[in-house]
């Protein structure tokens, strides 16, 4: 659907690349989880795709018509028009007519819940409501590729999870979506594929399930110290944990191993305050691969 081939991009005056020889693939009904932090380049990749930035190095070619949906960062609609006003401009803008203007008005408010704000001013929605009526505009257009630039900021958990149920829709429908969050928990359920930028390159380009596959882990701690055979029963098991200030975490281990903690710490007078169990989820993943830093 679309590819990337050495793709650099300098900022006037600017001491170092914001993109350095980006190389990238984009299939049809693929979601792309676009990571990484604050400048490392990021809005800069969506602002080339969506043509609001030139190519200064390398290229960005389409296979098949160009379209294209853009759920941007900023807010980005008429403050004092009313909120059906704004979905009927956008509707103009896009030359939606007859029945799929129809259908796509309908589908767009029922993903972000305005019906019951249509007749409301812009500026006097909540900025949660706000951030739905831009996803909501970023949603109207029919396109093949759909851009969502920090796209659920400041949403309450209710209203995420409508909006991220309509971005899981495009991937299943056939749509190439490329979404991009510090909320990884948000990547991490609509994502296939994780791309992480550092610096202005990739650092990380593999199929989620691939990153996160793997053994299970523990974490434990205690409300004062771990118990002082603890260490001893870690030892008999062949297990090595990563001490931590009032706990451990244990990065691999089996089902008989799992019981022979879970029967410890079952005798124990006093009990775990934290005990979790499981794959590793993308946000440590991402704070291992990224330096710890969000």
């Amino acid at each position: 659907m679309l590819e990337l081939r050495d793709v650099s991009f300098r900022y006037p005056g600017a001491d170092s690349l914001a993109l350095q020889n980006i190389d990238l693939q984009l299939q049809e009904g693929q979601c792309l989880g676009l990571l990484g932090s604050n400048g490392a380049g990021k809005t800069t990749l969506l602002a080339l795709l969506s043509e609001t930035l030139a190519v200064q190095q390398g290229e960005i070619n389409w296979h098949g018509p160009r379209s294209l949906g853009l759920v941007p960062q900023q807010l980005a609609f008429y403050a004092e028009l009313r909120v059906a006003e704004n979905l009927a401009l956008f509707a103009d803008l896009y030359r939606l007519q007859g029945a799929q203007r129809r259908q796509r008005l309908e589908l767009c408010i029922a993903s972000t819940a305005l019906a019951d704000k249509l007749s409301r001013r812009a500026a006097r929605l909540s900025g949660g409501e706000q951030r739905r009526l831009n996803f909501a505009i970023g949603l109207l257009q029919p396109a093949r590729l759909y851009l969502f630039d920090e796209a659920t900021v400041g949403v309450d958990a209710s209203s995420r999870q409508l909006l991220l149920d309509a971005v899981e829709r495009l991937t299943g429908e056939g749509h190439g979506v490329i979404y991009t969050s510090h909320y990884l928990d948000e990547v991490e359920r609509v994502a296939g594929r994780i791309l992480l930028l550092h610096e202005g390159r990739v650092r990380l380009d593999v199929d989620k399930q691939q990153l996160l596959e793997g053994g299970h882990g523990l974490l434990l701690e205690w409300p004062e110290q771990v118990p002082e055979a603890f260490q001893a029963l870690l030892g008999q098991l062949n297990l090595e944990a990563e001490a931590l200030p009032n706990g451990l975490r244990i990065g691999n281990l089996d089902a008989q191993q799992l019981l022979a903690i879970t029967r410890f710490i079952a005798a124990q007078p006093v009990p775990p305050s934290l005990l979790r169990f499981g794959r590793p989820s993308l946000e440590q993943l991402y704070l291992s691969l990224n330096g710890g830093r969000l």
